[in-house]
């Protein structure tokens, strides 16, 4: 059994895609709440600083950015943002070609990520992943935290106990750009790393990944 795992931001996308969501979805729903921009900027800055974690950003910016918006409303908007983004700035090119190799090998494909469901769903869908892992959010809270690192793993690894999967009897590739994902990189056959910068190729090649550059058709 052949099962493909793609981290969503940076490693299928181009950019990115919490930011730019917040924004597309305020101008939807709140054209006001646009205003908010730079306190969320200055957020994202305290997170970097270390004074809270990343699940605590992500709901802040939700709350901030969007107020009350019901998971429906958030969904049907992230239809649309997604094939927005989809078209531009669009996806990495050595990437998807590495989504049609394992969808042509009849692979199992899964899309395992930080972002939101509500909208990472949708990206999924419009590019053929029959599966989703990715952060929760129940309108004021993320059940479970936020979808990275061991939380990641941990979540694949429950997915493959859900489907009562023979790990020893699965050939797992895995791909993404953040060291943040080492847990689930160490832990595949074929950990790839996407990155464009030769530092950071050397660091993910002294760990035993393998290295593509996402811009390279």
């Amino acid at each position: 059994m052949h099962i493909a795992i793609y981290d969503l931001d940076r490693t299928l996308t181009r950019r990115p895609t919490f930011t730019p969501f917040l924004a597309f979805a305020a101008r939807r729903i709140a054209p006001w709440r646009l205003g908010f921009m730079p306190v969320w900027i200055a957020a994202m800055i305290g997170y970097r600083m270390g004074f809270y974690s990343r699940t605590a950003l992500k709901r802040f910016g939700m709350k901030l950015m969007l107020g009350n918006t019901g998971l429906d409303r958030l969904e049907e908007i992230g239809e649309d943002y997604a094939g927005a983004r989809i078209r531009h700035p669009g996806l990495m090119p050595a990437v998807m070609k590495l989504v049609e190799e394992d969808r042509n090998s009849g692979a199992q494909m899964m899309v395992a990520t930080a972002a939101f469901g509500f909208y990472a769903q949708a990206f999924a869908t419009r590019l053929g992943f029959e599966h989703l892992i990715a952060t929760r959010w129940d309108g004021s809270q993320i059940p479970g935290g936020n979808c990275y690192g061991e939380v990641k793993k941990g979540r694949v690894l429950a997915w493959f106990a859900e489907q009562a999967i023979d790990r020893n009897a699965a050939h797992v590739r895995f791909l993404s750009d953040s060291f943040a994902d080492a847990p689930l990189l160490d832990w595949a056959d074929e950990p790839l790393f996407v990155t464009g910068s030769p530092a950071e190729a050397a660091k993910a090649r002294a760990r035993g990944w393998k290295v593509i550059d996402p811009l390279v058709p």
